[in-house]
């Protein structure tokens, strides 16, 4: 499927922007113009491919965890699949979150972690932001409350900016293998 390399965020949006123009391009042209008959079956076509790729648990997940579309397309572009996106993204941050708390707990049995102490001769340890709560790091990621004001998806330094801010909050979700093969 399309969805193997790093465009796989790419593959719905696409889709949807084709038939959208198709569509446009169809109300344009009375259905006695040449390439009428083109455009029913150009759209047929890709709403099949898209309803396919709908399905496809790999390419969901890949735009939900794309920073630029997350839970907002499938509410804007597919209604009706919004719920089993989001339940889909809850599914797989459970189970990693799961994983994690395991391997946590593995980790804290082999050596004991001393806690962290602030410094507070230094000024760059007095303002750390407070972490947020674990059973909370879903809803805020769903709920956009990290987003960064306005990367545009032309600004690419933009997005790099905000993936290398919040990459550790994210750890959950990006580090877990999208699909898991029974």
């Amino acid at each position: 499927m399309e969805g193997d390399g790093p465009t796989g965020a790419f593959v719905l949006p696409n889709y949807y922007q084709m038939i959208k123009d198709l569509k446009k391009k169809e109300e344009g042209c009375d259905q006695g113009h040449a390439l009428h008959p083109m455009y029913v079956k150009m759209i047929e076509k890709l709403q099949t491919y898209q309803d396919e790729a709908l399905k496809c648990e790999t390419l969901v997940m890949a735009k939900i965890l794309h920073p630029s579309f997350r839970l907002n397309l499938f509410t804007h572009c597919w209604p009706e699949s919004a719920d089993m996106a989001k339940k889909l993204l809850e599914r797989h941050f459970k189970k990693r979150d799961e994983l994690l708390r395991k391997k946590k707990e593995d980790n804290n049995e082999i050596s004991q972690k001393k806690p962290e102490t602030v410094d507070e001769d230094n000024i760059f340890e007095l303002f750390n932001a407070a972490k947020i709560e674990e059973s909370k790091e879903l809803e805020v990621y769903v709920k956009n409350m990290d987003r960064l004001t306005g990367p545009s998806t032309k600004d690419q330094d933009g997005l790099l900016i905000w993936w290398k801010r919040n990459v550790s909050f994210l750890q959950r979700l990006t580090s877990a293998p999208v699909v898991e093969v029974a």
